[in-house]
């Protein structure tokens, strides 16, 4: 009998069949592998439990053929291409970027991803060729055997599912008590720190903010850092993998401080603030509870805020242990940007000084006197202290020596992870002017006229308006000083020609009426702005 329907099999079951072959060789690779290769905070079973769903009803359907048998396996495995490509794909933003931070391993993710499309392809092909060259009875007499077998495969489909969704949920262990589950890889890490203990706790962010940024950053070069905890914002498919990074040192004394910064991307502004606050690795009671607490942040112009739970920032960052690769625990926490909630990931280990850092300072502006120092032409490379190569967005990298308070070179010291690179800067002398008087700034949606003072920076090349009770304020370019005339841009106008003389021994500048854009989300407003002339300040 058996090998009566073997002789009968068609192209199509032949199809399913191979099919089912590459599903479990790729299947028993994944499981086997996949805890190691997976991107970091990105393991799990779930893909090869849906690959064997799919050998499972291939053999059922090969056994007791059915209407729709491969379309059944080709949906199986669609899903199982689906989830392993979200799952794995992050790891493919180190290769794009030349970075370390997502991990795993590229190769076998291509394998994965391969052999599952293979599988798909196998099936999707078989149902557009005969299962059976010829069943020898009327399709009124083989109906039920072959709607019995669909169920059977569909039941045994899902038994298998909801097994992989037991032990997915269960992180891929056997039920019952996780004996790593409270010590992680690294124990509860090599230095001790009780939130009882902890001088950090009741600080506020003008306390820690108060502490010169030298005297944190010494902790460092002292050896009195204790763990290193960074994280990236991955922007999906686009593979940007460094709009929102945040580095933490976890100092032996329990203090924190770091870094939140990113570049000027679809989600990064291009800014950078400190980041400081506290860690504890045992609770009140005196048990393992790894957290970092992040009390605030400080701007590069030394303004503070305090975490904002409401707006979606976590204060306390539950840190949980993770054995994957060199890092011994993770965590996820949520911050605003813009106006959305975004979520990053983070990885922790215990401290491991870099090996080197490059800095390319080849582009960096010039600066003027007031100016706080912006890395953002620079470029950096640094090496690991497992020997891995990766570039760094340098708002990452703590920056000491420079100052702008006298004109002249400057030394700068880049410091990451306790790799040092030095370069030199320059800082010349700001030319800007201060204008005051009346000025039609848009206020509920009108023109006001409102008393207000107007910077207008020649160094920078850049003009700003601001009320003098500082409620409304507009910015703009200098785009051309013709000694005498400007030629300027105020929020969104087209160039204006503005004169500046002296009147009476006083310096003026004449704004023409013009017109203004004020826009928003979905919104953009025209405005009709008088002519003004203001007064130099003395």
């Amino acid at each position: 009998m058996l090998n009566e329907r073997l002789k009968n099999k068609a192209l199509g079951s032949y199809l399913c069949l191979a099919a089912a072959l590459v599903a479990l060789v790729t299947a028993i690779v994944f499981l086997a592998t996949q805890a190691a290769a997976a991107p970091l905070g990105h393991t799990g079973i779930m893909p090869g439990i849906v690959l064997l769903a799919g050998v499972a009803a291939a053999i059922v359907f090969f056994l007791v053929p059915a209407p729709f048998g491969a379309l059944v396996q080709a949906v199986i495995y669609n899903a199982a291409l689906y989830l392993v490509v979200v799952q794995l794909y992050f790891v493919f933003a180190d290769v794009i970027n030349h970075v370390t931070y997502a991990g795993g391993n590229a190769g076998l993710c291509v394998f994965y991803m391969a052999g599952t499309f293979l599988a798909c392809l196998l099936s999707v092909a078989a149902c557009f060729f005969p299962q059976a060259k010829d069943d020898g009875k009327p399709a009124s007499a083989t109906l039920p055997k072959q709607l019995g077998a669909l169920v059977s495969a569909g039941v045994a489909a899902a038994a298998v599912c909801v097994v992989g969704v037991f032990l997915q949920g269960n992180g891929g262990q056997p039920a019952g008590p996780n004996p790593n589950a409270s010590a992680g890889p690294n124990g509860a890490g090599s230095v001790r720190m009780d939130y009882a203990d902890n001088a950090f706790a009741d600080k506020s962010i003008e306390d820690l903010a108060a502490i010169p940024r030298a005297d944190w950053l010494a902790k460092e070069a002292n050896g009195e850092v204790a763990y290193f905890f960074e994280g990236q914002y991955t922007e999906g498919f686009s593979t940007i993998i460094d709009p929102a990074c945040l580095d933490m040192y976890c100092c032996k004394d329990g203090s924190m401080y770091g870094s939140f910064s990113g570049p000027t991307t679809s989600v990064g502004g291009g800014t950078i603030s400190y980041v400081y606050g506290y860690w504890y690795n045992y609770n009140e009671a005196g048990e393992y509870d790894f957290v970092v607490h992040i009390t605030g942040t400080q701007a590069l112009d030394g303004t503070t805020a305090a975490t904002d739970v409401s707006r979606g920032a976590d204060a306390d960052v539950f840190i949980f242990d993770s054995n994957h690769s060199a890092y011994g625990w993770e965590a996820s926490l949520s911050y605003m940007m813009g106006f959305m909630t975004r979520n990053i990931n983070i990885y922790g280990q215990e401290y491991a000084p870099a090996q080197s850092l490059t800095i390319d300072a080849s582009n960096v502006r010039t600066f003027y006197t007031g100016d706080a120092f912006n890395p953002i032409e620079l470029s950096a490379e640094a090496v690991r202290g497992n020997g891995s190569e990766e570039t760094i967005w340098n708002g990452r990298i703590a920056y000491t020596g420079f100052d702008s308070e006298t004109t002249g070179t400057k030394t700068v010291t880049g410091s990451f992870l306790g790799a040092t690179s030095t370069f030199q800067v320059q800082v010349e002398q700001l030319v800007a002017e201060h204008y005051a008087g009346q000025y039609e700034l848009v206020k509920d949606e009108k023109p006001t006229a409102v008393d207000a003072t107007m910077l207008v920076d020649y160094s920078h090349k850049v003009c700003t308006v601001t009320a003098a009770d500082g409620s409304a304020s507009i910015s703009g370019t200098l785009v051309e000083d013709k000694g005498g005339t400007l030629v300027i841009t105020l929020n969104g106008s087209e160039p204006l020609t503005v004169t500046v003389a002296e009147t009476d021994g006083v310096k003026q500048i004449t704004i023409p009426a013009h017109q203004e854009v004020v826009s928003g989300w979905g919104f953009k407003n025209t405005y009709d702005i008088g002519e003004c002339t203001l007064n130099i300040e003395a």
